[in-house]
């Protein structure tokens, strides 16, 4: 009788207010287009979704419901609903098979936190419910695009990076699969649903709410936060395979733990005196290269995805993609550069090719340029800035993106050359700014600089930033991927994208060195990668197949980009071999015959003992893989721990050991 009467009352609520019954068959008709869109042939999920969205329209034309029923639903929407959206958010994503003990409980209690921290501010328990699953909503599709795009997790400093995010969110691909859309509409009845609870209460109730809610939530950051191992468990971050960490703990404790291991600690034996001693040590032993009786103007470029997809195993295509690169010998080297990101986070890799830091010696989820880059710190500019160099930066898009702008102030750049104050023509290709117009724009800057003094440019491209989804004329085609024919292997449009591409850059760098063969005054041109894409599983599983290789060695040939560095007149180099990106500056300097501070000759001889150390795995001198955390308490990285650590937390560093001055020279 009493569910007769509801009905009856919401009968009548629709004929006195039409809208709600509009809204009621909007929703009800939108949630029905989710679920065409969602079915992927299981009976079961067609029977949830059509129900789910049903109930949906019908709750929303009931009119407010009594505490007598509204209480009951709370207890009932709180024992159930937070375990679910704790599966609805993972399950698009991950099967869940791996979740580590305690995480579940852990998770749940978040999202009632989340409630709770609603109902502190809303004093309402269908706001609370309502918004409270909205926000997670919200949260899902965030951590699913990062997913697709970068194939990890919402991590504390992409919340600094959300403009860098939106300058280049129109290149994407946004569509959600049958999983993700079962999650949205989920989701939407979750909305619905606790929109519905809204319970009375005395004010004195509110209070007491209100005092409880707080204290859950500080216990739970407490919990989580402070303690060692929560809940009596031990949880793990896997360094190496970053984006694994999310199928061990989920997004959201990933999340809390990664902020949790943020923490800043000083090196233990940690002291200027004792950097200062680290520094003479370097000097001592690194043994001083010829110095070029004329400084050459010296061209950086860090290329936008720029890699060889050979690195990863056996690739077959109708003509070469990297023809020129290939082919480039003479007063050359070449070689393999290991990387820390894979897909995005660009301005990490810049980071350690612009400070000789390294990643490795950070948190996995850390973006220096958001989080330390905050004061005038060394940096490569400086160290040209002081041997006589002009420095220039460059970079094809918004000055801001990836707080360039600031960043490059504080590494002493005398100017930031970027898309609002370019002076060739635009061309562009895939919607970015193209390769070869940006090196039409570094000629431009070149043929105008002062020429009473050296110069350095140092250039950011971004013609091959994902997705890979098309405007790209195919043709190099793709006839073999790890030994098997391609039609074998699946889907491999966004590969033969990006081929292409490659293709169209290793063209316009061809032109650029064409250019500068002619150019009487010696110039030295670096180019290196930042990351590799992400491309198909598809592609991944067909590549790796057959190669007997661990799951970390694998994992790290995604982490492999090309550098070459090209003069030209006739050197005498010595060659480097693979390395990491954080001995790029170093090795440059050699090779132009600059002074190198301190600083970058203990790079040198700490590259002889460990020439690759990334966050996904290092190598040392006897090809050995290792993690970083293997070798924490070893000597040489204790020493380029602290070293790292007065650049980039000491305000007034040692200026001594990482720039030296014309007077210091003397």
């Amino acid at each position: 009788m009493k569910i007769t009467g509801i009905m009856a009352q919401g009968i009548g609520a629709v004929r006195k207010r039409p809208w709600k019954f509009a809204f009621s068959s909007a929703i009800l008709i939108f949630m029905l287009i989710l679920t065409f869109l969602a079915w992927d042939g299981i009976p079961k999920r067609l029977v949830i979704c059509l129900g789910l969205s049903l109930l949906s329209g019908v709750l929303l034309l009931l009119p407010r419901l009594s505490n007598w029923v509204s209480v009951p639903l709370l207890i009932l929407y709180l024992c159930f609903v937070p375990t679910k959206i704790f599966q609805r958010m993972e399950l698009p994503m991950q099967d869940m098979s791996r979740i580590m003990d305690g995480v579940t409980e852990l998770t749940v209690a978040f999202i009632i936190c989340g409630y709770l921290a609603v109902f502190l501010f809303t004093q309402s328990s269908a706001a609370a419910l309502g918004a409270g699953s909205g926000f997670f909503l919200a949260l899902f599709l965030v951590e699913y695009y990062i997913w697709k795009f970068r194939g990890d997790f919402l991590m504390p400093s992409d919340l600094k990076a959300v403009g860098t995010a939106i300058s280049v969110m129109d290149n994407y691909h946004y569509g959600l699969s049958p999983e993700a859309l079962y999650s949205v509409i989920y989701f939407l009845f979750f909305i619905v649903l606790g929109s519905k609870v809204q319970i009375k209460m005395h004010k004195w109730v509110h209070v007491g709410i209100s005092v409880a809610a707080a204290l859950l939530i500080g216990g739970w950051y407490h919990t989580v936060m402070d303690l060692e191992n929560p809940l009596g468990k031990d949880f793990v971050i896997n360094y190496w395979n970053i984006g694994d960490t999310r199928n061990l703990n989920g997004a959201c404790m990933s999340y809390f733990l990664l902020l949790k291991d943020s923490k800043v600690d000083v090196p233990g034996e940690y002291s200027e005196k004792t950097i200062q001693a680290i520094a003479r040590a370097a000097e001592a032993d690194y043994a001083t290269a010829g110095n070029m009786t004329e400084k050459p103007d010296v061209i950086m470029i860090m290329n936008e995805a720029w890699s060889d997809l050979r690195v990863l195993g056996e690739l077959e295509t109708t003509e070469a993609y990297m023809p020129f690169l290939d082919s480039l010998e003479d007063n050359a080297l070449k070689g393999r550069l290991y990387v820390s990101i894979l897909g995005g986070l660009t301005a990490n890799t810049e980071f350690e090719a612009l400070t000789g830091n390294s990643l490795s010696l950070l948190t996995p989820g850390v973006i220096p340029y958001q989080n330390q880059v905050d004061h005038d710190m060394p940096s490569l500019a400086k160290v040209m800035e002081n041997q006589g160099y002009a420095t220039m930066a460059m970079h094809p898009s918004g000055e801001g993106a990836w707080s360039r702008d600031r960043a490059y102030k504080y590494f002493g750049f005398d100017e930031f050359i970027h898309q609002g104050v370019w002076e060739t023509p635009y061309e562009y290709v895939k919607g970015f700014i193209s390769d070869a117009c940006n090196y039409n724009e570094i000629i431009h800057r070149y043929e105008n600089r002062d020429k009473g003094s050296p110069f350095f440019l140092f250039d950011v491209t971004i013609q091959n930033h994902g997705g890979y989804y098309g405007e790209v004329p195919i043709e190099i085609a793709v006839t073999g991927v790890g030994g098997i024919p391609a039609g074998e292997a699946g889907n491999l449009y966004d590969v033969e994208t990006y081929l292409n591409l490659i293709r169209i850059s290793d063209d316009a760098f061809k032109e650029l060195v064409t250019y500068f063969r002619e150019v009487e005054e010696p110039v030295i041109i670096c180019m290196f990668g930042d990351h590799q894409p992400i491309l198909g599983d598809n592609f991944y599983e067909a590549v790796f197949a057959g190669r007997e290789m661990t799951q970390q060695e694998r994992n790290l040939q995604k982490y492999i980009v090309p550098y070459v560095i090209w003069a030209n007149y006739d050197v005498d180099w010595e060659t480097y071999g693979d390395m990491s990106a954080n001995y790029l500056p170093a090795a440059l300097l050699e090779c132009a015959g600059l002074r190198l501070p301190p600083f970058y000759q203990y790079l040198m001889e700490l590259h002889e003992e460990f020439p690759v150390l990334t966050q996904r795995g290092c190598i040392d001198r006897d090809g050995k893989l290792v993690n970083i955390e293997e070798l924490w308490e070893t000597e040489p990285i204790c020493q380029y721990r602290m070293l790292q650590y007065n650049q980039l937390y000491i305000e007034k560093y040692q200026k001594g050991i990482f720039e030296e001055t014309e007077e210091a020279a003397r």
